[in-house]
Formats: C-alpha cells, sequence, structure tokens
C-alpha cells in the first residue's frame, strides 16, 4: 500500500476525533508487528488513535475490566480510535499476534 496514504489517512482520522474541543489525542502506530511503544500515559476522556503502517491487519483489544474495547479488523492503511472515559490501566493486544502488547495508563 502506498506509504503517502497513511498518513493522510491519521489526518482524516485527527480531525474527525478531534471535534471534541479539550480532548487530548495520542497516537499509537503499528509497525513491524510491534505497537510503537510499550506504555503510555493518558489523561481521563482522552483519545488514543491506533494506525496499522504494517503490510498485515491487526486486531487491537484490550479486556481489561472497565477499560474494554475492541476495534475489530485494522487493515493495512487504516486506524481506529478509542476515547478512554474511565481512570485504570488498559493491557492492550493484538488478537491475531500475541506479542504485542502495550499498556495505557489512564490518569
Amino acid at each position: 500500500m502506498n506509504r503517502l496514504f497513511a498518513p493522510i489517512l491519521l489526518a482524516l482520522v485527527l480531525v474527525v476525533v478531534g471535534s471534541n474541543v479539550g480532548e487530548a489525542q495520542q497516537v499509537v502506530t503499528a509497525d513491524g508487528k510491534q505497537f510503537s511503544t510499550t506504555e503510555m500515559r493518558i489523561s481521563y476522556q482522552d483519545t488514543v488513535v491506533f494506525m496499522n503502517y504494517d503490510a498485515v491487519p491487526h486486531q487491537v483489544f484490550s479486556s481489561s475490566n472497565g477499560l474494554r474495547f475492541n476495534l475489530k479488523r485494522l487493515l493495512p492503511g487504516s486506524g481506529g480510535a478509542v476515547r478512554f472515559a474511565k481512570r485504570g490501566v488498559a493491557e492492550v493486544r493484538c488478537a491475531i499476534h500475541r506479542d504485542m502488547r502495550m499498556k495505557i495508563i489512564v490518569e
């Protein structure tokens, strides 16, 4: 997939997600079957955008109590956003690639 498409898609996602003024957005990328970070601290009500820069699909999810989400199948070049409306720690994983793991600490 054309590498120019992903930054354009990211910009569009951030515009849509950023419609709620005052909320911060953080971006996590998937590349090389790894998340761009292993741990992230965000504030309550912040949004995290997950972008797939890999050549393979990912299924990003968290089953942490109170912080559950499932972005389903993120195809190469696509992305999805999650707004964290509860404080705690989200253990984030990829259902397809079990070595992909990260923590999101919501303060």
